[in-house]
């Protein structure tokens, strides 16, 4: 073998992709899986979601491997649960599927336990024990919110976590307006008929909804823009032909925007994170038609206002999302990196620096899959881009010596 042990860290999605990756390369001696979780694979994205919660892509794109994108259709249909390539399966169902990816991997060993530190090829774990390896990999997934608040008697700081929105009830201000404010809204409103809600952020934008059936891709942005500038006005060009087709032109976009974010300079990035992001990924992060017809009627009813708090709240609930990867205080072995300059934060601070291999610059054997990819790539956070960089890195790791 080329490589005896390559260790990687995080039992999500993220880390049973990248470990998947790695089993079929047979230069790979032994993949060493370090989990924090009991159930490797669902994690928090598909382990802690409800029973209405779906995802926000249509199954035929969510398989686990890049070479078999019918992976997943297949072991539905054999679990009992046939899905349409073009439905939005249920998350729970996924995080079952990737369950079952990480339990018949190759040459794969999970070991339960919390990575805190990379030192001289070893991984040490909060328990003391300590793991050798030829790279490591890390594959954390998303951060939990920044936990913002405001007046209420109840603050609940992170909606993912296990248990936090039992017993949320009465007036709730649910800070944010995107998918996570969607799931958290239909869930507490399933749960409570009398539950008012009200959602705020910035911009008040609700994400766009899905076609209920796909269509081809536009054919991206001719041309090679190297401002923020540029490529707004490149995709203004390409809507002025039909606006009606802005997803089959967002979705032409999609695979370019790695290599149109590498092309932009620092301020471009600071512009387009203060000025577009968010219009952004309101149409690239969509919700499924149900999902959206649930929501559009808690609006038509009112019980559930998008607009400026009001008066006392008896709950907030921070909706916002993940803070960026590289904040200080959320993981012990992130901390540990950047402390030791093992790793870096890149220069927005959103996540770790790397290189196009996806490996941490400044060092030679730590890679990175995943949303701490995003200020260097920005599109690193869903299943189709997260398993391509795990194969990218599982090519790059097999050739080292």
């Amino acid at each position: 073998m080329a490589v005896e042990r390559i260790l990687v860290v995080g039992g999500g999605a993220s880390g049973v992709l990248t470990a998947a990756a790695l089993s079929r390369r047979p230069e790979v001696g032994e993949t060493v899986l370090v989990a924090r979780e009991d159930r490797v694979g669902p994690g928090l994205a598909y382990g802690t979601a409800a029973a209405h919660h779906r995802l926000n892509s249509p199954a035929g794109r969510m398989s686990a491997w890049q070479d078999d994108p019918d992976d997943f259709l297949r072991w539905a249909s054999a679990a009992g649960a046939p899905q349409d390539p073009a439905a939005f399966s249920p998350r729970r169902l996924y995080g079952d599927y990737l369950e079952s990816v990480a339990g018949a991997l190759p040459r794969t060993t999970v070991v339960h336990g919390e990575a805190v530190d990379v030192r001289d090829g070893e991984v040490v774990l909060a328990d003391g024990r300590s793991i050798t390896a030829d790279a490591v990999v890390l594959a954390l997934g998303n951060p939990p919110p920044l936990g913002r608040s405001a007046p209420a008697s109840r603050t609940v700081a992170d909606p993912w976590t296990p248990g936090a929105l039992e017993g949320v009830r009465g007036r709730v201000l649910l800070l944010g307006t995107g998918l996570t404010m969607v799931d958290v809204a239909t869930s507490l409103a399933r749960a409570d008929p009398g539950t008012r809600l009200t959602a705020t952020s910035r911009n008040r934008l609700l994400p766009r909804v899905h076609l209920d059936a796909p269509q081809p891709a536009g054919p991206g942005l001719q041309g090679d823009p190297s401002t923020v500038g540029d490529v707004v006005r490149a995709f203004h060009d390409r809507l002025r032909a039909d606006e009606r087709a802005w997803q089959a032109e967002v979705d032409g976009v999609r695979p370019q925007v790695n290599a149109l974010w590498a092309a932009l300079g620092h301020e471009d990035r600071v512009r387009f994170i203060r000025h577009v992001s968010r219009h952004w990924e309101v149409h690239r992060h969509r919700m499924s038609p149900i999902v959206a017809a649930e929501l559009h009627d808690l609006l038509a009813s009112g019980r559930l206002v998008i607009g400026d708090p009001e008066g006392a709240y008896d709950v907030v609930v921070d909706c916002t999302g993940p803070r960026p990867f590289a904040e200080p205080g959320w993981n012990p072995l992130v901390d540990a990196l950047l402390a030791s300059g093992a790793a870096r934060a890149d220069a927005l601070g959103i996540g770790i620096d790397v290189d196009g291999d996806g490996r941490a610059r400044g060092s030679a054997t730590l890679f990175v899959v995943g949303p701490a990819r995003r200020g260097s790539q920005w599109e690193s956070t869903a299943i189709p881009e997260i398993r391509q960089h795990a194969t990218e890195v599982a090519a790059t790791v097999a050739a080292l010596h």
